[in-house]
């Protein structure tokens, strides 16, 4: 791990290091009406071969000018070629900054039309500029040289942006300025699209490889033309779109997770796993027999997995004189990752009210990630006046997934007397497919000399997710610690359910958008008026079935083959009533009028929407089940206000208000109860929408077209915030979503580009302080000696929320040798993963710090090397709750459990990438 780091260190250290001698010509060349700098020229010692190309900053350096009289020759594409006489001495530099006239052409009576290009970092940069809110753009050179290949990676190099991850330790969520992902939507090329998880409304990053993007927008702060259920922010993916002119872009690689060099992949044949359930296969009534439950789901082997794989390939054009415009992109990724985890579920002392470890999980997690993409899009421009796009695209990921897991049972252990406990083993196999189609069609229309716009979108979008047939199966260990502290070991026996679990959902979405804006003059100001709404209607359909497999006889000895074993179907109807076979149907018509006009240097843009939501549900659920049926209707009435005052051409102050809210997710309100990964789940029919009042004051500066500083601070005034709690009914435990109150959520946050010629640092860094105050349970024994609790209200920061994230990047770009590096590096502070009932019970995950390195290399025009490298540092998801207690040492050794008590420790190790692509 020394050498890795001291090697990419060295990269550096080298770079800066190489001097030559002699005297040297420097200076910056620069845009002669602009004054911007200009990147890539070419600038020479006429009649030799000394030369230099212009970094990012405009600036160059030459070295080793003989002295004397030299001509100094400037050139840069479209500008006015340079010729400058310079005197040289020996051992003094001679400064020359060169500004440079475009070139001038006569083209009579030819129309040109411009399009500025949308993927570089120049473009962002005057996006968050000019925009009329506070936004973020990540363009696609970006992306291109960073070191991640998903979305979802790609979005925590926003500033103010951290990550949710999966149990793979891939990216997978985002949580915006402090707010759990259900405070935030996601759009596709402006248009939101349905979400393929089973549960919720957000919609998981990582499905998206990011090879497929233009940039990536992350808005935060809503103008009433924007859908109003975002509290965090709105993340925006914009696709490639046609070119003006022919590209071909091929993306091929490879490379290997350092997990499968330390141990073996875990899998199973998924070829003969049904998709469906016996009962949805063959209706309500079908009884299910034990041949209909295939055993290859259950027969585990360990191998060596192949590489990782990485292919993407777009092309575009544009035909008829350029009116019509196509392209189609294509991403395919196939990666093999995993974990290596522990997990302790604790137990609050009666007492004390001290957690104490009650079951030890030894879990190691194997995970083949296949993801696709493919999308296509046209547009037509009939003239100026007259466009319309047409877009399409589908998006999958398929998620196959071993869990080994062995677990130590302390409680059993300790009515056995001193020992380890009995130890279990189990086993599980899960296939998750998440699959998004989307076809857009808009129009964009311009009438009255340019005074009157009219764009449309006709949107059908269906996301589906199935997760058929996951299968756990366990068996029993006789090993424990007898009396005489001798381990004694019973063969392994079945004596536990074999679960075969199918679930599946669809997510089905008609759209339809319209905005109409008009520019008129009052009294000499120029005023855009713009009024419009959207409709969708959306049926969600979600069906559920589990069976229990019972060994017959019980107590088998495990024999080594799955195939040996035999069991009997406890309950072949399935589960026809459980309240996850359920139906739903949501309505949102939203309405808004708005009003943009500058004055001097000031720009104010303010009005209000509306959005009224119908959702109701019904479920297979019996009659006496509270909530089966139900339904909830609400107005929304959504204001706001943003100010952008321009003091020069390069700064911006912003303020803005808006009022926003964030819907119940579909799964949470249907009453059902599921066990999953940690705990048993509840849902809760009688939550409420969250509504929330957000400010910002924003300072932006650009002092050149890469370049930025932002200083900004933001509140928010949270109404009902919804969150997943422990809640306690009898002697059971569920996880449970609730509305909690009111919360209270401030952070500020600062944003730094900057480029040094061939060097650069992009760095971020956000402090955010949430609270919100909740009653929690407190047990002990009072002065009787009886035992007791009360509650106790106790303030907290929100679910998912760290004080402290910042983000931070080294960057090296040689424009004439083709070469770029960077290392990039993401804190994220502690944050609260899962609330309990009880106090001080809370589980937070520990602040960590990961560390990624990326390089290309370019070889002639086409061909470019790359190398990206993952989790260089190995950091471990660590998570615990701030209580000590000591008497877990003796559990779990390997923890200091003197300030608080570990309940979750991954491990995912590093990941390579090696490939190159071809640019045409």
């Amino acid at each position: 791990m020394v050498s890795v780091k001291f090697s990419i260190l060295s990269v550096f250290l080298l770079l800066t290091f190489f001097q030559s001698f002699g005297a040297e010509v420097r200076g910056v060349v620069s845009d002669k009406q602009t004054r911007e700098p200009l990147t890539g020229a070419m600038v020479l010692i006429a009649g030799t071969q000394l030369h230099s190309v212009t970094g990012l900053d405009g600036s160059y350096n030459i070295k080793n000018v003989p002295k004397g009289k030299h001509t100094l020759e400037v050139s840069f594409i479209s500008f006015e070629r340079q010729r400058i006489e310079i005197n040289v001495s020996e051992g003094n530099a001679v400064i020359v900054d060169v500004q440079m006239a475009e070139s001038g052409l006569d083209l009579g009576e030819v129309e040109i039309v411009g399009r500025m290009r949308q993927d570089n970092d120049r473009s962002a940069r005057a996006s968050e500029k000019n925009a009329d809110n506070v936004i973020n753009v990540i363009s696609a050179k970006t992306i291109e040289v960073s070191p991640d290949i998903t979305v979802a990676n790609v979005v925590q190099r926003v500033s103010g942006v951290s990550l949710e991850r999966n149990n793979n330790g891939d990216g997978q969520h985002a949580i915006v300025r402090g707010m759990d992902k259900r405070y935030n939507y996601t759009l596709v090329n402006g248009i939101k699209i349905p979400s393929p998880e089973t549960r919720n409304r957000y919609v998981p990053l990582d499905i998206f490889p990011s090879d497929l993007l233009e940039r990536l927008e992350v808005t935060k702060a809503l103008t009433p033309s924007m859908e109003g259920d975002a509290i965090g922010g709105v993340i925006d993916m914009k696709m490639k779109s046609a070119p003006d002119r022919f590209t071909l872009n091929v993306n091929i690689g490879t490379g290997y997770n350092q997990m499968y060099f330390d141990r073996p992949f875990t899998t199973w044949d998924r070829s003969g796993v049904p998709n469906k359930s016996p009962r949805a296969l063959n209706g309500n009534d079908h009884r299910a027999g034990i041949e209909e439950f295939p055993l290859d789901n259950a027969n585990f082997v360990d191998e060596q997995p192949m590489p990782n794989q990485i292919y993407g390939l777009s092309i575009g054009n544009r035909f008829m004189d350029g009116k019509l415009g196509v392209l189609v992109a294509g991403s395919y990724q196939n990666t093999y990752r995993g974990a290596n985890s522990i997990f302790v579920q604790t137990d609050t002392d009666r007492e004390t009210n001290t957690p104490s470890y009650d079951v030890i999980q030894d879990r190691q997690f194997s995970v083949q990630q296949i993801r696709t993409g493919v999308h296509a899009k046209l547009d037509y421009e009939f003239n100026r006046n007259h466009r319309i796009d047409w877009y399409n695209a589908y998006i999958g990921l398929n998620d196959v997934e071993t869990r080994d897991r062995v677990d130590t049972n302390l409680r059993l252990g300790r009515s056995q007397g001193e020992g380890t406990g009995r130890i279990e083993y189990r086993l599980r196999s899960r296939q998750q497919i998440r699959n998004i189609y989307n076809s857009t069609l808009q129009g964009d229309h311009r009438f009255l000399g340019g005074a009157l716009k009219v764009d449309w979108s006709a949107v059908y979008s269906l996301a589906t997710a199935d997760d058929p047939d996951m299968s756990e199966l366990t068996w029993l260990s006789g090993a424990f610690r007898n009396e005489d502290g001798v381990i004694e070991q019973e063969p392994l026996i079945y004596d536990r359910v074999f679960s075969r679990r199918y679930q599946s959902n669809s997510d089905n979405d008609l759209a339809g958008y319209l905005n109409v804006t008009y520019y008129q003059d009052i009294g000499g100001l120029d005023v855009e008026f713009k009024a419009g709404g959207m409709y969708r209607h959306k049926n969600r359909d979600n069906s559920f079935d589990r069976y229990r497999l019972n060994p017959s006889p019980s107590n088998q000895i495990w024999s080594g083959s799955i195939f040996d074993a035999a069991f009997t179907v406890d309950n072949p109807g399935g589960t026809p009533t459980d309240p996850l076979n359920y139906r739903s149907q949501e309505d949102v018509l939203g309405l808004y009028g708005q009003f943009k006009f500058l004055v001097g240097n000031l720009q104010v843009l303010g009005g209000v929407r509306v959005e009224n939501t119908l959702f109701s549900w019904d479920t297979d659920s019996p009659p006496q089940v509270p909530g089966r049926v139900g339904n909830i209707n609400y107005m929304d009435i959504l204001p706001s206000m943003h100010l952008k005052y321009m003091p020069t051409a390069k700064t911006n102050i912003r303020g803005s208000y808006f009022k926003s809210l964030s819907r119940p997710n579909f799964f949470e309100v249907i009453p059902y109860e599921i066990n999953e990964e940690d705990f048993r789940e509840r849902g809760n029919p009688f939550l409420q929408r969250t509504q929330a009042d957000n400010l910002d004051l924003r300072w932006e500066h650009f002092p050149s077209p890469l370049d930025q500083i932002m200083v900004g601070v933001f509140y928010k005034r949270i109404d009902d915030p919804i969150e997943s709690a422990l809640v306690i009914e009898g002697q059971s435990i569920f996880l449970q979503p609730n509305n909690f109150g009111t919360a209270n959520n401030f952070g500020v946050e600062f944003d730094y580009t900057k480029y040094f010629n061939k060097f650069g640092i992009r760095a971020f860094y956000t402090y955010t302080n949430s609270q919100i105050t909740t009653s929690k349970l407190f047990r002990f024994r009072d002065d009787a000696g009886n035992l007791t609790s009360r509650t106790i209200d106790q303030t907290r920061p929100l679910q998912g929320q760290s004080d402290h994230i910042a983000n931070a990047s080294l960057l090296y770009k040689d424009q004439k040798s083709g070469l770029d590096l960077q290392l990039a590096m993401v804190y994220t502070g502690r944050r609260i993963i899962g609330v309990s009932v009880y106090l001080d019970n809370d589980i937070w995950q520990r602040a960590f710090t990961q560390l990624d390195f990326s390089a290309e290399k370019r070889f002639g025009k086409h061909i470019t090397a790359y190398v990206k490298v993952n989790n260089i540092l190995n950091t471990p998801l660590r998570a615990d709750i701030l209580l000590p207690n000591e008497s877990n040492a003796a559990a779990l050794p390997s923890v200091d459990a003197s300030e608080s008590v570990l309940v979750r420790e991954d491990f995912y190790l590093q990941t390579y990438f090696i490939g190159f692509r071809y640019t045409l």
